[in-house]
């Protein structure tokens, strides 16, 4: 990506960058901190209609007071635009930190800090209820979808994940039917990835910020508690802690009470947004030895256990 594309798309906002310095750890995106006040981010897999998505959801949250960058409109009042032939965007600088006691450098072992991502997931979902967004997410995302298209392909087959399969078909089966019969579980925008990666901290260890709203989508808003309890519900060895799950879906509850219906259905929700992350690994693999190749399909089969 030349120097010139960003150039260009820096004078969308009548800004004749001085130092730009691109930015690591991105894993589907690029990203560059200009001026020291602002990131640049060009999205390598979104498409307009998603990036349009994402940007209005964001723009509404910052707009309330929601710790997470605003995104900065040019000065034709467009929220994004192109950065080679990639819909791109200019955000503004979010202060702070991220966690650094990560296990495997994803994992939080800090429990207080989990709840405290719990209860800004109730947060988020309070203030977007019954908000709409223009763009589109697709639902190539969706925890459902993604464990079908797992089940329809030669993966499914493999003897060494005959029992996850077994487990996958009968959870798959189950959470259909709740679709089709969704009274009782609020729906809405759902930020898919929040995890103390996604977070920005300052120095007394309190969320200044909650970033990276790329796979965000409309759904069941239970699913955010999947990757909560994925990053702060562990044992030292990659197992499920039923306890700390309780108690993170106790810290969301404290914020924004469930109904009886999402109460009785949040273990089935994290168990069908890891199930989903874990077959989506696997997938991934060129050689599978094991359902436990993969910690999230080992966190869904604990739960499954415990169930």
């Amino acid at each position: 990506m030349g120097a010139s594309d960003l150039t260009d798309f820096l004078r969308g906002w009548g800004l004749d960058a001085l130092d730009v310095v691109p930015l690591l750890g991105g894993e589907k995106n690029r990203s560059w901190l200009v001026d020291g006040a602002f990131v640049a981010r060009s999205y390598s897999s979104s498409t307009a209609a998603e990036v349009e998505y994402e940007l209005a959801a964001t723009e509404f949250l910052a707009r309330r007071g929601f710790p997470t960058p605003a995104p900065i409109a040019a000065d034709d009042g467009s929220l994004w635009g192109w950065i080679d032939d990639r819909p791109a965007a200019l955000f503004a600088y979010a202060a702070g930190t991220h966690p650094t006691d990560l296990i495997d450098g994803y994992f939080s072992p800090d429990l207080q800090l989990g709840r405290a991502a719990a209860a800004l997931a109730a947060q988020l979902h309070t203030l977007t209820a019954d908000q709409t967004f223009p763009g589109q997410r697709t639902t190539r995302l969706d925890p459902l979808e993604r464990i079908q298209r797992f089940l329809r392909s030669p993966y499914a087959d493999l003897p060494v994940l005959r029992d996850a399969t077994h487990h996958l078909t009968v959870l798959q089966e189950k959470i259909a039917a709740v679709y089709a019969n969704p009274a009782g579980l609020r729906q809405g925008l759902v930020h898919n990835d929040i995890s103390a990666v996604n977070l920005l901290l300052d120095q007394t260890g309190d969320i200044t910020a909650l970033i990276d709203f790329d796979d965000c989508m409309t759904s069941f808003q239970l699913y955010d508690l999947g990757r909560i309890a994925e990053t702060w519900a562990r044992t030292p060895d990659h197992h499920a802690d039923p306890t700390r799950i309780h108690q993170l879906i106790d810290a969301y509850a404290a914020t924004r009470p469930l109904t009886t219906r999402e109460s009785d259905l949040a273990l089935d929700f994290i168990a069908t947004y890891t199930a989903a992350t874990g077959a989506d690994y696997l997938t991934n693999l060129p050689h599978v030895d094991s359902p436990t190749d993969s910690y999230s399909m080992l966190f869904f089969l604990d739960l499954i256990g415990e169930q």
